[in-house]
């Protein structure tokens, strides 16, 4: 766990290990703990059965003395047959797990443990097998093939007696699999048309995929789709995996495909200077009243417990937030506030959950419990709370106290975002830029995208109208356009200075030739702390750039995986007037942004702090969700719709 101090006091998380010593929660009601004598009995009598299924597994599995030779035929060989040895794999682990207390025992409760399994599976056979050919005819001391060939005979003298009693009409005159065991058969049977559709299957999805490919030369949406759902067959989601935030989830809702003729008609029409909103999908996820009951059940059994322990608190208040429930009690004094830490242990046991978070503040004490359903936040559902949405807001997500959280590039030009990968950080960029995208015509607004990394979370960028240079992968490249976005910079600065202007707006409001009009640039760096990584020459060009940028209308957005690197701050975090944090990666990091454990203490998935620099605030806030399928809808809506503009124009 992690204590600190803040401005709002201190905050402890508390994550589960493993089960107490001493502690065993049977009841919620009355928060009935049993006696520690009574845990520790229930605990021996678990730990000695655990271990005596473990050694008659062994001795089946070794066939040895007799007894084991015998249920190794009866109680495995003659249902499991040769899949018997999948089985001895699986109770020996479990076995194992259970005696140890092993947090991997949650595996074995999801699919994609299946997967492992196969694979521990071969191992463990090719392991026999290596033990049998090179180990077993240099053994001496012991004569276990004698001991072997002995058993092998009367196995199949009773083997053939039970056969013959369960199948008089196939044993032993025919040669059949039967003698594979009843289950092990029927797999062995069922498996030949299973592998011969699912052969079939795999040459048609190869053949499509191929066509896809060929048709895109991309990476095509049917293949994403293909992968996502083998992801999905096997238990996981594809929102895992670091390097693409916005692959999606098995729950997630599809968006609603819209024909390019609707979109070009709305286009066509002269009062819609944007795309309609109707166009967007409301793809979010509301558990709103769901995790309301399950945070109202929450504070009675804390109620209860902090009762339990003699302290007499109030309830205050509970705030809902799609991954979080706050709950607020008044506790009397700092004593009674060590007494309910010192409790913590019994308190994860009790709520039955793997972490929460205790932070407190003179007598307020607050407990952050995570939901068991996590909700969803779409772009559309903040566009229709927004009356007034000015066209240079991005939009970011829903604040504290669920109102929608925009900002103004004018007046916070130089944006950054850190996270470590999977804390939604690359889903909260692309939500700013798409957001902005589809509220500014390309005429207005040009993107400049840096990623040194080569993220794919921001590939499905780069259909954007407004996008001008997008660079990925090249390192040297990347490097050139900051040069070239400075020379940019200075240009601009004497066009500015010749007409008396000190804003963009006020250089166009200038111009009266449409074409002598400039854009608002937003330069983008993805993982930029790779980039000025040991490099001071390069962290001085970014320092001007978010310095003499702004006045001439280049906006900067930064996102970083992490600012150990000493050589970035304060040059560049400091040139920064709204900062969002999400998921930290380290506790120095944390105390290094933060003054505290606040940045590790965060839940993931978009859930972060916005730092508004200019007004002074630090906001909690929930980020927008936002998958491939619609990020790829919306992009398409946006240059259908800016295209079709562009040549009504002309």
């Amino acid at each position: 766990m992690s204590t600190e101090k803040l401005n709002e006091g201190q905050s402890v998380r508390v994550e589960r290990d493993q089960d107490p010593p001493g502690v065993s929660i049977d009841s919620i009601d009355g928060v009935n703990i049993l006696p520690e004598e009574v845990v520790r009995t229930r605990k021996r009598f678990w730990l000695v059965l655990n271990i005596i299924g473990l050694f008659f597994t062994l001795i089946c599995l070794a066939r040895v003395p007799y007894a084991g030779s015998y249920m190794d035929s009866y109680a495995f060989e003659f249902i499991f047959g040769n899949v018997k040895y999948a089985i001895y794999l699986l109770l020996i682990i479990l076995f194992i797990f259970k005696i140890f207390h092993i947090k991997a025992i949650k595996l074995f409760r999801t699919k994609r443990f299946l997967l492992g399994y196969m694979l521990l599976t071969i191992g463990f056979i090719l392991t026999l097998a290596i033990v049998q050919k090179y180990l077993l005819p240099h053994t001496n001391n012991v004569d276990l093939h004698s001991y072997i060939n002995n058993f092998i005979n009367w196995a199949n003298a009773r083997e053939s007696q039970t056969y013959q009693a369960f199948f008089p009409n196939v044993w032993p005159q025919s040669n059949t699999a039967l003698d594979a065991g009843v289950i092990g058969t029927s797999l062995v049977v069922a498996w030949q048309y299973v592998a011969a559709f699912l052969l079939g299957l795999v040459a048609l999805l190869l053949i499509l995929i191929a066509i896809l490919i060929f048709i895109n030369r991309t990476d095509s949406k049917g293949v994403t789709l293909v992968r996502r759902w083998l992801i999905h067959l096997l238990g996981g989601n594809l929102y895992d995996n670091t390097y693409d935030e916005l692959s999606g989830e098995k729950n997630d809702v599809e968006p609603i495909i819209h024909h390019s003729v609707q979109i070009k008609q709305e286009a066509n029409k002269l009062g819609q200077i944007t795309p309609p909103i109707s166009f967007l999908t409301d793809t979010s996820i509301d558990h709103y009243y769901d995790n309301k009951s399950q945070a109202q059940k929450v504070q009675q059994t804390i109620s209860k417990f902090i009762k339990k322990l003699g302290i007499d608190s109030a309830y205050q208040n509970t705030v809902i937030m799609p991954q979080y429930a706050e709950i607020s009690f008044d506790v009397p004094s700092q004593k009674d506030i060590d007494e309910i830490l010192k409790s913590q242990a019994e308190l994860l046991n009790l709520l039955k959950v793997d972490r929460f978070n205790i932070s407190f503040k003179g007598n307020l004490v607050k407990f952050e419990i995570p939901n068991k359903l996590i909700s969803k936040i779409s772009i559309r559902q903040i566009l229709n709370s927004i009356q007034n949405f000015h066209p240079h807001e991005a939009i970011a997500g829903l604040t504290y106290d669920n109102t929608p959280l925009v900002v103004n590039v004018d007046k916070h030009p130089n944006i950054i975002i850190i996270g470590r990968r999977g804390s939604g950080a690359a889903m909260l960029l692309t939500v700013l830029l798409i957001t902005l995208a589809y509220a500014n015509k390309p005429s207005e607004l040009e993107y400049v995208l840096i990623s040194p990394l080569g993220d794919k979370s921001l590939k499905y960028l780069d259909n954007l109208p407004q996008m001008q240079s997008f660079i990925t992968d090249q390192v040297d490249e990347c490097i050139m356009k900051l040069h070239q976005m400075l020379a940019i910079i200075e240009d601009r600065e004497n066009k500015f200075k010749e007409i008396g202007a000190k804003t963009l707006a006020e250089h166009n409001n200038y111009q009266s030739n449409a074409a002598a009009k400039l854009k608002m640039i937003v330069l983008t760096i993805s993982t930029f702390d790779y980039l000025l990584k040991n490099s001071l020459q390069n962290v001085e060009i970014l320092q001007t750039i978010l310095k003499r940028g702004p006045s001439v209308g280049v906006k900067t957005i930064l996102l970083a995986i992490n600012v150990n690197n000493e050589s970035i701050e304060p040059k560049i975090y400091d040139q920064t007037s709204a900062r969002f944090i999400l998921r930290l990666e380290s506790e120095h990091e944390s105390l290094k942004i933060f003054d505290s454990y606040r940045g590790i203490q965060l839940n993931g998935n978009g859930d972060g702090y916005y730092f508004d620099e200019v007004d002074n605030k630090k906001i909690r806030f929930q980020s927008c969700y936002l998958n491939v399928n619609e990020l790829a809808e919306t992009v398409k809506v946006i240059k259908t719709f800016y295209e079709t503009k562009e040549q009504l124009n002309h």
